[in-house]
């Protein structure tokens, strides 16, 4: 029994220590990667912003050994995992500092409130140091200031949505209030303020120096919201760049089509406005008039907001930021024109080479069906009815070496070596600062990660509609980019193979020299629709005015965009001109918008009765069109032409079907 006793005194006494060893293990594994992480210091911050990309400063400075691996960005989120992470091959000699640029294209970001985090790897993908940067995008800022400058600050405490947060860019943000009086406005505009409130106040007491200083705070991204009502007059009699002037105020419930109005507005005094300039819209919702001011926006209401009293404030506060925010280019646009034509992009880019999510096999598994049925009963039948049924031995591997023939010729099509990619390239001929924007569908046959290199002069990739590759497990990725030196690698990680990939790249260098000559001069008939149907089905053309090919490339097709309108014609070789009034066009308008018009009004109606090749151009002018139609003049008008065998995007071993979109605006 004694022994009994030590045996477990000694069992128990060799757990005892092997738990110590580990714990000891573990904190000195725990304390080493804590003691690494100090060795690096690591900073992060938005550069600069543009319509095409967000631009990511990293700094990153190495105390200790030399150090060689990779800096990774990834992008968090509370709602899903963005599951794109932005590596970039670094070598840190010990005691250096070293910076560089990620830009990531506006496409690849579903919701910029998302939190940055960069990670420090090693050649053995062992995490060294990392950091995370919440709200980078939204300048690290964790609530949004509101200035208020009024003589009734007290009844507009309720702007601060009574202590709800804003959903803005992506997260959700308490409203914070400042009442601002003529001494610190020109101190408190240079601060970081979001909105500026202005109701209830006479202008005209302001210095030019504070007006100027107002108008540019908007320009540079500032929310201007302004309130009229009972006086009217004494808030705008300054705001001369406000292009608004009020003709009237009516008394409460006296004023015109009062029955349209919500039941808290009816109360009010209220103004009629006149936009001199015509450059604003209306949200009806709230009886606002919105507009864009350079990067910010002005929102101006013909009533006080110091003397609404709203029945549900949240909903009311929310739809007066959230509107005006979506006039602004920076810092977060949930209306900007890379979001504008997403829904109608897709669809065509998705029609574009072989299209859709997988492959189609219908043809090979028919074949399969019927050498099954054929192989068995059916050349029984037939070799009893020439009775020969004894050669049914020898028809049958005959017959088998027949099907297997048909089989692995009908299963070429679908035959993948290299990853296949098909690329349309978009480029305004002419502007001040031409870039290339690519396209890229792709797809591999294999169920592994594959990586593409780009050619020389791309500045930037990404995925495009990042939803497309959320995942749930944070520690992985699905796509991935690569940069080395100044060149460019985009990859995916798919779940099965086949897997459809798509991404954008932008490059500044190799620009395309030449320019489409537009000489446009109107409309024939009445409108669109008078037009005739000449004898070979086709309708012919409304627009009078001729086109010329000023470039080296013969366009297959090509797109005019003019008077709202939408014309598709075919075949202008490089040197020639076409007299647009005697060929004919190829589309008719059906919609509102010229993208709706081509996707849903001409692909169609045409696309499914040409041969693949001819499907394919058209879905490729499809993506000229669409971006093409995102300038900011909605006079100008556009022609767009597209060839096939661009200049290859992709510096690496895959199957590329390349495609060239170049417009001019006039």
């Amino acid at each position: 029994m004694k022994d009994k006793v030590k045996s477990n005194k000694r069992l128990l006494a060799v757990l005892v220590l092997g738990f110590l060893i580990c714990g000891a293990l573990v904190g000195k594994k725990a304390a080493t990667a804590h003691a690494q992480e100090e060795l690096f210091s690591i900073d992060a911050q938005l550069h600069s912003q543009n319509f095409s990309t967000y631009d990511i400063q990293v700094v990153v400075s190495n105390w200790g050994e030399n150090w060689e691996g990779i800096a990774r960005i990834r992008l968090e989120n509370t709602y899903y995992s963005l599951s794109c992470v932005y590596d970039t091959i670094l070598s840190l000699p010990q005691g250096s500092t070293k910076q560089f640029l990620v830009k990531i294209p506006r496409e690849s970001i579903e919701d910029i409130g998302a939190s940055v985090s960069v990670s420090l790897l090693d050649r053995e993908n062992q995490l060294a140091a990392s950091k995370v940067f919440t709200n980078l995008f939204l300048n690290g800022t964790d609530l949004l200031s509101m200035g208020i400058l009024s003589d009734s600050y007290a009844s507009l405490t309720y702007l601060d949505m009574e202590g709800n947060n804003l959903y803005y860019g992506g997260v959700e943000l308490p409203v914070k209030l400042y009442h601002f009086s003529q001494d610190d406005l020109l101190h408190s505009l240079k601060s970081d303020m979001n909105f500026l409130v202005i109701d209830d106040y006479n202008t005209g007491i302001l210095t030019e120096v504070e007006l100027e200083c107002i108008q540019r705070w908007v320009e540079e991204g500032g929310m201007l919201i302004v309130g009229t009502g009972e006086r009217a007059e004494d808030v705008l009699s300054r705001f001369d760049f406000l292009g608004i002037e009020c003709s009237k105020v009516n008394a409460p419930n006296e004023h015109p089509y009062q029955d349209h109005y919500d039941k808290d507005l009816v109360k009010l005094y209220m103004a009629e406005l006149n936009d001199v300039n015509d450059q604003y819209d209306t949200n009806m919702d709230i009886l606002s008039l919105i507009t864009s001011r350079g990067d910010g926006a002005v929102e101006v209401v013909p009533y006080s907001l110091s003397k609404l009293v709203p029945q549900d404030v949240e909903s009311y506060v929310y739809e007066l930021l959230i509107q005006i925010n979506s006039y602004t280019q920076i810092p977060y646009n949930p209306k900007s024109k890379y979001n504008k034509n997403e829904y109608e992009i897709r669809r065509i880019f998705r029609t574009f080479g072989n299209g859709g999510n997988r492959l189609n096999f219908d043809m090979l598994k028919w074949i399969v069906i019927l050498y099954v049925i054929f192989v068995g009963p059916v050349l029984y039948l037939i070799l009893r009815f020439i009775k020969k049924r004894d050669w049914y031995w020898i028809a049958v591997p005959i017959t088998t070496l027949v099907g297997i023939f048909f089989i692995y010729i009908a299963g070429r099509g679908f035959e993948v070596v290299d990853t296949r990619v098909y690329s349309v390239t978009v480029e305004e001929l002419g502007a001040p600062n031409q870039e290339a924007k690519t396209y890229m569908h792709c797809y591999d046959a294999g169920h592994k990660e594959w990586m593409l290199r780009l050619t020389e002069g791309y500045d930037s990739c990404g995925p495009i509609w990042s939803d497309y590759y959320n995942i749930q497990d944070n520690e992985k990725y699905r796509s991935r980019i690569v940069k080395e030196g100044e060149r460019i690698s985009f990859g995916l990680n798919p779940s099965v193979g086949f897997e459809d990939a798509y991404f954008k790249a932008e490059a500044a260098a190799n620009k395309v020299t030449g320019k489409i000559s537009l000489d446009i001069q109107s409309v024939n008939g009445w409108g669109i629709s008078s037009t005739l149907v000449n004898e070979t089905g086709l309708i012919a053309s409304g627009l009078n005015g001729t086109v010329t090919n000023e470039t080296e490339w013969d366009f297959e097709y090509f797109a005019v965009i003019a008077y709202d309108s939408l014309f598709i014609y075919q075949n202008l070789p490089a040197g020639e001109t076409c007299d647009l009034s005697k060929v004919v066009y190829l589309s008719s308008k059906n919609y509102d918008d010229v993208v709706e018009d081509y996707l849903h009004g001409y692909m169609n109606e045409i696309y499914r009765g040409k041969e693949q090749k001819d499907a394919d151009f058209i879905a490729a002018l499809g993506i000229g069109v669409s971006v093409a139609s995102l300038q900011e003049d909605p006079d100008a008008i556009i022609v767009v032409g597209v060839t096939k065998d661009w200049n290859k995007v992709v510096d690496d071993n895959c199957s590329e079907t390349s495609y060239g979109c170049l417009y001019s605006v006039q």
